[in-house]
């Protein structure tokens, strides 16, 4: 059975820049009340007026904090109602050689790419399971399928965020509760410019660039159709292929496109 988003709540983090603000417009189109989540409230207050209804409700949340965390998703029940899909995308990198990169950055990356998107999904699946329906989609990457050097912590943090919701969509089988994994690849954001950079700099990845709105769109998609993952990006998809059948040979082509993409300063 298809999921309808027709006024639906869905919960989205990172929601003030790239794929969470189109995602953001996607859902709204599609029917359902946005609650627009990130640290910058001004971008979300602009989102809002942009999207032009009372269905967009911004949420100033800085998601490694655990009070916020609770607190937002309070806030958001006492606006909307119950939390009907949380779209846990709020994500950041630090590029670099794993020896170099400051463990407060390596901390930053767990609690940011991983803890909060556990905890967040404690948060509002109780009340998902009580009603037998809702979804958890997580926003993973391609490289957490598939390492690539000096985005090595990145790639665990994804890796870990895609161990995750296999778990636990085995655990919900039967509660009527969806988990997505999606795993793009390389987007036309400011995730480049966002990152932090210790011994490398750094470039987009691939060649070809996903623009936003249409990674909006395949998420839109993929919850109304209760996809359980979706690999976006040619690219992505051929590596991970080939990591099936190979992991020396899929290793060495991504040691070569962290060689051309992050050259060490």
């Amino acid at each position: 059975m298809r999921f309808s988003l027709e006024n639906k709540v869905v919960f989205i983090t990172g929601a003030s820049a790239g794929i969470g603000r189109d995602c953001a417009k996607a859902f709204h189109r599609a029917g359902a009340r946005i609650v627009a989540a990130a640290r910058s409230l001004d971008k979300l207050k602009v989102l809002a007026s942009e999207c032009g209804t009372d269905r967009v409700l911004p949420v100033q949340l800085d998601v490694t904090v655990r009070s916020q965390r609770e607190k937002a998703i309070e806030f958001a029940r006492s606006r909307f109602g119950a939390i009907d899909v949380l779209l846990n995308n709020a994500g950041w990198a630090c590029f670099g050689s794993v020896g170099k990169t400051p463990l407060e950055d390596v901390s930053r990356m767990v609690e940011l790419n991983f803890i909060a998107a556990v905890d967040l999904a404690r948060l509002v699946l109780p009340e998902m399971i009580a009603r037998g329906n809702g979804q958890v989609v997580n926003i993973s990457s391609v490289v957490g399928g598939q390492a690539i050097p000096r985005m090595t912590v990145y790639s665990a943090t994804k890796a870990a965020l895609w161990s995750f919701s296999t778990g636990l969509r085995m655990e919900l089988r039967g509660t009527g509760v969806d988990v997505i994994l999606v795993a793009p690849g390389s987007t036309r954001t400011g995730f480049f410019d966002a990152a932090g950079k210790i011994d490398t700099t750094a470039r987009r990845i691939a060649k070809t660039q996903y623009p936003p709105e249409r990674v909006a769109r395949a998420i839109v998609r993929a919850c109304n159709h209760r996809r359980r993952e979706v690999v976006l990006t040619a690219e992505g998809k051929t590596i991970l292929l080939i990591r099936r059948f190979s992991h020396r040979i899929a290793d060495a082509i991504m040691l070569q496109v962290g060689k051309r993409a992050m050259p060490k300063i």
